[in-house]
């Protein structure tokens, strides 16, 4: 939509600028954002915002520059659209509605000018040297377009249309596509003993990530105990930062109480112990973590639920110190492109001039967003890459 828009904002007034849609509605990815708030994009400047890309972020420099958030969010005031700023400088519609960000976009469409086809699926194109390209759709339609620009994002989300069409077009005219996997996404584990944690919420867990012994990431945050394994902002960001080797076997530790040494937390249990000799272990440690917890710590250090203060063994005491520093998960992967919010790879930026948005390899064919292998972590990022590759995307194949 920001493409099309630009590109018909920087055309000559006879240019015919379209709008293919193989959806019966436009934005169906953009309704979803942000837990369907939209989580348009991050105060954050570019030098701040590059450093939570994680694939290629210098690539985006020329995009950010000529338009950063702020000057997305005064062209969304132009459109009539309020935000305002939350935690960690992500920015949200007013309203807290996707759906106001959508009619904004879509008024902005209408106000440019373009023509807009719906339920439009587009099964190739092809490279014409003298006539520029032809667009061929599912149901037999063909478009003669002078230049493209392959807005598809990627396998993310299957389900509101990113079934992969850009990879497909693109390389059929000759581009490469790295290896895609799925990224801020759900992680699945092997560890039978969480389903009884399925719906837990903590928050400053650490975690660390590791592979052949050694460290392959470490992060503290929030994370919730699923049926099938982790998620939460924690598990999301780590999926993030291994997606290219989360289908290789990892071991993830969590740390349910980072701010102590195990020394320092096993002092505290004494205290605790010492004021309740009576008590059962579990009751005394209810003090420091949830229930549901407790026994899953207290089962895989062995220590049965019914016994005593009085009656643990310093070793048994040590045990479940470790199991509360390092929670052992074996993470076997994630739960894949249907639940993910971005893909990991796309669209080799080598082949892309990033001062353009234009392949080098096949003249006016352009890409915006997903469909290239750039992503970043969640906070409005990923959308303000879209939004700023998509504009320049736009504005260079009018001018071309």
């Amino acid at each position: 939509m920001m493409a099309a828009g630009a590109a018909a904002e920087h055309s000559a007034q006879d240019t015919r600028v379209v709008l293919l849609e193989k959806n019966e509605s436009l934005g169906k990815k953009l309704l979803l954002t942000g837990g369907s708030r939209c989580n348009i994009t991050n105060t954050a400047d570019v030098a701040d915002f590059v450093e939570k890309v994680l694939r290629n972020p210098h690539f985006l420099y020329s995009a950010l520059y000529g338009f950063d958030s702020s000057a997305l969010r005064d062209f969304l005031h132009e459109l009539g659209l309020a935000t305002k700023v939350e935690d960690e400088g992500r920015v949200f519609p007013v309203s807290d509605d996707a759906v106001d960000v959508l009619k904004a976009f879509v008024g902005y469409l209408k106000n440019a000018g373009v023509e807009v086809l719906l339920n439009a699926p587009v099964a190739d194109i092809s490279s014409k040297s003298e006539q520029g390209f032809l667009v061929r759709l599912e149901d037999g339609r063909e478009i003669v377009a002078n230049a493209v620009v392959i807005a598809t994002g990627g396998l993310s989300a299957p389900h509101t249309g990113s079934t992969g069409d850009g990879y497909k077009i693109t390389k059929n005219l000759g581009h490469n596509i790295t290896k895609l996997y799925p990224a801020i996404v759900p992680l699945t584990t092997q560890k039978p003993d969480i389903t009884e944690l399925m719906g837990l919420s903590m928050t400053n867990v650490e975690l660390v990530a590791k592979r052949d012994g050694k460290v392959t990431y470490k992060d503290l945050g929030d994370i919730i105990f699923t049926h099938f394994g982790i998620s939460g902002p924690l598990a999301l960001r780590a999926s993030a930062h291994l997606a290219k080797s989360l289908h290789m076997p990892h071991e993830f530790y969590l740390d349910f109480m980072p701010n102590f040494s195990e020394k320092d937390l096993d002092d505290s249990i004494l205290k605790i112990f010492a004021q309740s000799l009576n008590k059962s272990v579990q009751n005394c440690l209810l003090e420091l973590l949830p229930s549901r917890l407790v026994s899953t710590l207290l089962e895989s250090a062995g220590v049965g639920e019914g016994v005593k203060a009085n009656e643990l063994t310093k070793d048994a005491r040590k045990s479940i110190c470790r199991y509360i520093k390092a929670f052992k998960l074996e993470v076997t992967g994630s739960v894949g492109f249907g639940a993910a919010v971005i893909t990991c790879g796309g669209v080799e930026c080598n082949e892309i001039d990033p001062s353009t948005m234009q392949s080098k390899l096949v003249p006016n064919l352009y890409f915006a967003g997903e469909v290239m292998d750039v992503d970043a972590l969640t906070g409005g990022y990923n959308l303000t890459i879209a939004f700023s590759t998509g504009r320049l995307a736009g504005k260079s194949a009018a001018l071309s």
